[in-house]
């Protein structure tokens, strides 16, 4: 019933759309222009065969090669403006922290607490092989970037079950050709690329790319008295593609990227309890300190407890509004003490590789990609193909985890003498956080000629993963301090997938597509909280396996040639993992444990994503015009949630902290893209999203919401609330123009209008992050060979901040009572460029 509600209003939409394009007097009344003016075609690989983007009945956005030019897409930041129902801030994947160690993607405002690496929900795939880490290749060799929304499990396999993005890399020329690209913009940035590309013989073509960018900070760090920038960064990068092409029924691409990030710190800061004025009341309301002073027992609140201390409520402040000292850090190394203890820690366990790899404030990685596809086609239509991926990236970053400098805050810890030699006299709080990821797959599959009635494909993929583990170790006020455990980490998951469609008449297909996969999981661990190397019960290996089935079964119908509706249902899963600390919880506190929580085990269960899903797709006026439109209706099920157990064994009682499957949120929305070719010289785009999100259960009880007993002190509250970092409401509006000015250039302009609406901190949803609007624009003269462009971003100088979290304010950490903050990026401020590209 609740499905069939649903959908109602979307498929009369449909209808009546549809059933108005053949009365279109737009194309009718312009048949000789309609007839050399349309856009262009887009053709995708989502289901793993080529189609064109508005037969496939799948949530996609497309970019073409022509798209990612012209509107200088370089990152995931870009993709991001301009889709619906996909959200990235680099914030996400860490402490709060600004800067590129990790990609957490969130679609259809689905925010995961644990949504990275190997245990990521939605992954980004290069050729279709997925990469640990979501690290795009460079984005001079990519002809297109597909981003699918709902689970993709069943095409896509593991850590896809809210979306995937797949970057797809372009075939090198048969004839010679080069392209350089030169682009100068503000803070003294520069992004630099050639490429060259050929046959080296009748049957093997090469393309080889080099890249030089480099971003200049936006920022003055105003610890410094030097006037250091912050949020510079730095990628070189040379790939390598090579197709062999013996004949037309067999071709071998590969494609190899080696690239280097080496970024300053990062522009990042925190809004600390001296600011706050107020705190939160159960209810959500802001009362303000002179009702209930800080500190005290109040609002059920305890005295000293963190929500006692207050927090920041209703809108995350405009970078403009704060003071210039809110921008601040700390990576002073010019102690000893801090040195020895980033660059040689006390127990060489603490770091996973050379401490060398990266000396300075900020961050570095290094990573490698690479895949190799061949197709052979046989049998009168028939294809085999063959893809095989492996990936490597390492990792290494200086955090200041106060988020503000503290030279000038003393640390009462250094006069104790016998403290002395291990800490500094500043309140410094400066970590090291080293990671690595591997990745190897392999899949085989075979598909039946794509012209027939009836068609499938069917196959097999391995997928072997694996991370030594990440560590977080540094200078704090007293001392060397080892913050976080290291757990060696592999994953081992053979899948089979096959997929069917059949033509039941000339408009109407069904099609049902799945994927059986087996997760197997291993964790070993290493080194403890302690910092001391694990030995004994604590050192066992925990191994799981987990097996799923992930279905999609789809409707189309063809209501005209250029306008199809559809509807589909599709489960996505993501695989379980370990509760660790019971391995060596004593029988008694196990016991008493699962008087409580009766499921309550080393390991817990997979989680799901359910999706119902309908839409159209159409192509009006001969090609000048489509428009698609999806309402979607899913809901997360088996949610993983951390919750923290109250326990009473031998007459003590602890909080037990226990992962379990009792995660619930409903996830509703509207998904529209549209372009219009309007004239020979104009084409206009929209987009826009609406995401609903509702928690309906969250941990054990009234909820487990840790963000809420820190905020106003209960652990209750969350359930009816929404899913934080993605906002509900998005969209684009975008027009691009272009004339002759003589037989040999032509010139052009370009605008995009970007706005991501209010999106919460945490969730509690008492803060928020405010609406953000962006206007890019850029004018040039482009002929035959050349483009010269001038280009602004960010126009508005829109001073919102890019995101914003709950964290704990780390001067107070070692230095009780602890107290509250807010996290923040702020975002690019208005920038100015000018952009050559040279074809030869």
């Amino acid at each position: 019933m609740r499905s069939r509600d649903v959908f109602r209003p979307l498929i009369s939409c449909a209808v009546a759309t549809a059933l108005a394009i053949p009365g279109a007097g737009f194309a009718q009344g312009s048949k000789e222009a309609a007839d050399t003016i349309g856009l262009e075609e887009i053709t995708i690989t989502a289901r793993k065969v080529e189609e064109n983007l508005m037969s496939v009945p799948i949530a996609i956005t497309a970019f073409s090669a022509k798209d990612i030019e012209n509107a200088n897409i370089k990152q995931l930041n870009d993709v991001m403006l301009r889709t619906p129902s996909f959200n990235f801030v680099n914030q996400q994947g860490g402490s709060g922290r600004n800067d590129r160690s990790t990609n957490a993607l969130v679609f259809r405002g689905l925010y995961l607490g644990s949504n990275i690496g190997l245990s990521a929900g939605g992954s980004l795939f290069i050729d279709g092989a997925p990469v640990v880490g979501s690290q795009p290749p460079a984005i001079n060799d990519v002809e297109r970037i597909e981003v699918l929304k709902g689970p993709q499990s069943a095409y896509f396999g593991r850590n896809t079950f809210a979306g995937a993005i797949n970057f797809v890399t372009r075939d090198p020329s048969t004839s010679f050709k080069g392209r350089l690209n030169a682009e100068a913009s503000s803070w003294q940035s520069y992004d630099t690329s050639v490429s060259v590309e050929g046959s080296l013989t009748d049957t093997l073509s090469a393309r080889v790319t080099a890249r030089s960018f480099d971003r200049g900070g936006q920022y003055t760090n105003f610890g410094d008295p030097g006037g250091s920038k912050l949020g510079g960064q730095t990628t070189q990068s040379v790939s390598t593609t090579l197709v062999f092409k013996p004949s037309e029924s067999f071709k071998i691409k590969a494609y190899l990227n080696a690239f280097r990030d080496n970024d300053g710190p990062p522009a990042q800061g925190a809004l600390k309890s001296e600011s706050f004025t107020g705190r939160v009341d159960a209810n959500g309301n802001c009362i303000p300190f002179s009702q209930a002073p800080a500190g005290t027992a109040a609002l059920g609140q305890a005295a000293n407890s963190r929500a006692s201390f207050g927090y920041v409520c209703g809108t995350v402040p405009k970078i403009k509004d704060l003071p210039a000292y809110i921008i601040s850090g700390d990576w002073d190394l010019s102690s000893p003490v801090t040195r020895a203890t980033l660059f040689t820690p006390p127990n060489p366990a603490w770091a996973i590789f050379d401490t060398s790899f990266n000396t300075h404030g900020g961050f570095k990685r290094e990573a490698f990609q690479s895949d190799v596809r061949a197709d052979y086609e046989f049998g009168g239509g028939y294809t085999f193909t063959s893809l095989t991926a492996a990936h490597r990236d390492k990792t290494m970053t200086l955090i200041d985890l106060n988020y503000r400098d503290g030279h000038d805050r003393k640390n009462p810890l250094n006069a104790i003498p016998a403290n002395a030699s291990k800490t500094v006299a500043w309140q410094q709080f400066l970590l090291v956080s080293q990671s690595r990821f591997e990745d190897w797959s392999q899949e085989f599959r075979i598909t039946s000629p794509q012209e027939a009635k009836f068609r499938w494909t069917a196959g097999a993929n391995y997928f072997d993963g694996k991370t030594p583990g990440g560590t977080v170790y540094g200078n704090s006020v007293i001392g060397p301090l080892f913050a976080a455990a290291i757990t060696e980490q592999k994953v081992q998951t053979p899948a089979y997938f096959a997929a069917v469609y059949y033509n039941i008449t000339d408009q109407i297909t069904l099609s049902a597509e799945g994927r059986y996969q087996t997760d197997k999981l291993t964790q070993i661990p290493k080194v403890g909280v302690s910092g001391a190397v694990v030995t004994g019960l604590a050192a066992t290996p925990l191994k799981a396996t987990f097996k799923s089935f992930s279905p999609r079964f789809t409707v189309d119908y063809q209501i005209t040639p250029d306008t199809m509706v559809y509807a589909l249902y599709s489960k996505g899963v993501r695989p379980g993992g370990f509760n660790a600390g019971l391995v060596t919880a004593a029988p008694a506190t196990v016991d008493a444990l699962k008087a409580v929580v009766p499921t309550a085990g080393i390991t817990y269960d997979e989680e799901e994503l359910e999706n119902r899903e309908v839409g159209i797709k159409s192509t009006l006026f001969d090609g000048r015009a489509r428009v698609t439109l999806t309402y979607f209706d899913d809901q997360w099920k088996n949610g993983q949630v951390q919750n923290s157990v109250p326990v009473t064994a031998g007459g003590v009682t602890n909080l037990i902290g226990l992962t379990i499957n009792n995660g619930v949120a409903d996830l509703k929305g509207l998904e529209f893209e549209g372009q219009l070719q309007a004239t020979r010289n104009l084409k206009l785009s929209a987009t826009f999203g609406y995401n609903k999100t509702e928690l309906v259960s969250y941990g054990l009880g009234a909820g487990q919401c840790g963000d809420c007993n820190f905020i106003y002190g209960s652990f209750g509250g969350a359930i009816g609330k929404a899913l934080p970092t993605a906002p509900k409401i998005t969209y684009t509006l975008g027009a691009e123009y272009g004339d002759k000015i003589n037989g040999d250039y032509d010139w052009f302009g370009r605008a995009d209008w970007m706005h991501q609406g209010e999106k919460y901190t945490d969730f509690t949803n008492v803060l928020r992050v405010g609406a953000q609007n962006t206007l890019n624009a850029s004018i040039g003269l482009r002929s035959k060979n050349v483009t010269l462009e001038l280009f602004g971003k960010n126009l508005t100088d829109d001073s919102t901040m890019n995101a914003a979290l709950l964290g704990i304010d780390a001067f107070t950490f070692l230095l009780p009572p602890n107290k509250n903050e807010v996290r923040f990026s702020p975002p690019l401020p208005r920038s100015f460029g000018v952009r050559l590209l040279y074809n030869f």
